[in-house]
């Protein structure tokens, strides 16, 4: 069977025999590439009817102060195209324009730049409303909301001074809260770096209740609705097809609307293999192509579902472009200051969180339960050494290496687009 693979820049065709394949999991074999995308009308019906919530109109009138939070740039949720019929609603609710704040959710993101902002919004919404990002680092912008899952929970101010809190999100997988979309437009969006840290401590990633495909067993998402009751926002959630397009809309309770769009999107996403294999090869996807903090989320595919697929101490192939190298200098601060991926683990799981050590945990997950390989033009040698990693420059080395050490008739899974799929053995 030949593959074509991708990442960015890079490409490849590779041929690896019917005998050793176990199945094949591409965009191609998605459901939801047959459902149509919503008509303007769909979207607004979704909209209108509201799941577990009043509508638009019965929530907010005349003189209401509103907060509306918006995804950042690393979701492909397209904001543009939903915020104008939500403004709408607000509009005919008697809602002036200078009591609407839109917050853009970036977390512990960066800030957005100017094109950014152009481009989630539009430029007339832009410009004309009170716009601002999470600003994370400054903890005068932020109140405290209350208790859940018994710790303190620090909001930005701009949401906490309003009367009525609406989101928009996009539901795809997730590593650790299951799936996007919900209570995440609240908890990490727009919480404080202490917040997000209790949320994103060891615990709550460690395997599993840090798990991909699993909202009721996910620990961060717990936490993540339990902290998003505290303001009671009205959500937007949509899933959409391989051309971003809007395919399903849920509105209303963070919980119950949230859901409907997980149902929807897994019963495409989820995927089942008859066998564990011995080899993943896992490639394509935008995340991939733009470093390897965002690609290594893509092992968990076969590594942190409930029923995973890969055999402990199996090969992970992991085909990512890298271009902007590593993504985190935690990486490169963490990785080598440590004689094993064991004593990398205990650190975490004994010493105050800080940004990104979710990514370094998982990674030395990894190391630790199998091999992970990688093909990338955008890492040096150098930086591999540092990550632990096998890098190999094109994919038929990496698998001629993988059949080496592998068993006899080694199985593999072969994923492209891991960021949309959630992979258990039947």
């Amino acid at each position: 069977m030949v593959f074509e693979l991708k990442s960015g820049t890079m490409k490849e065709m590779l041929d690896i025999s019917d005998l050793y394949i176990a199945g094949v999991v591409s965009p191609g074999n998605q459901s939801w590439r047959e459902s149509s995308p919503l008509t303007d009308s769909q979207l607004a019906e979704a909209i209108d009817n509201p799941i577990g919530y009043q509508t638009v109109g019965e929530t907010v009138g005349p003189g209401y102060k509103v907060a509306i939070v918006v995804d950042d740039a690393t979701r492909p949720t397209p904001t543009r195209v939903i915020l104008p019929f939500l403004l709408e609603r607000l509009k005919k609710a008697g809602v002036a324009d200078e009591d609407i704040t839109i917050t853009i959710g970036t977390g512990l993101h960066r800030p957005t730049t100017e094109q950014e902002r152009e481009k989630i919004l539009g430029s007339s919404v832009h410009h004309h409303f009170d716009l601002a990002d999470n600003e994370v680092r400054n903890d005068e912008k932020y109140g405290l909301a209350g208790v859940a899952d018994g710790k303190s929970i620090w909001l930005n101010k701009r949401i906490l001074s309003a009367e009525q809190v609406f989101t928009i999100g996009v539901v795809k997988s997730h590593a650790f809260a299951g799936f996007t979309g919900g209570a995440k437009s609240i908890l990490p969006a727009i919480a404080s770096q202490r917040t997000i840290h209790e949320n994103h401590c060891f615990h709550n990633i460690e395997y599993p209740r840090g798990i991909l495909g699993s909202c009721e067993m996910s620990g961060t998402r717990k936490g993540m609705e339990e902290a998003a009751r505290l303001v009671d926002p009205f959500i937007i959630n949509v899933v959409l097809d391989g051309n971003n397009d809007i395919i399903f809309a849920a509105a209303g309770d963070v919980v119950q609307a949230h859901r409907k769009a997980v149902d929807f999107y897994a019963k495409s996403a989820m995927k089942s293999f008859p066998e564990e294999v011995d080899i993943a090869l896992v490639y394509g996807g935008y995340a991939g192509s733009v470093s390897f903090y965002q690609a290594l989320f893509g092992c968990n595919v076969v590594k942190t579902t409930q029923r995973p697929i890969l055999k402990k101490g199996g090969i992970v192939v992991l085909y990512a472009e890298c271009r902007e190298g590593s993504g985190s200098r935690l990486f490169e601060e963490m990785m080598p200051a440590f004689d094993s991926p064991q004593s990398i683990l205990d650190h975490l799981e004994s010493s105050p969180v800080v940004d990104d050590q979710w990514a370094v945990q998982f990674l030395a997950t990894f190391l630790r339960d199998m091999k992970v390989f990688v093909v990338s033009t955008g890492l040096s040698e150098d930086l591999a050494k540092v990550l632990r990693v096998r890098l190999f420059r094109n994919a038929k080395d990496a698998m001629e290496e993988a059949f080496s050490i592998a068993p006899k008739q080694a199985k593999v899974a072969v994923i492209e687009n891991p960021d949309i799929l959630i992979v258990n053995k039947s």
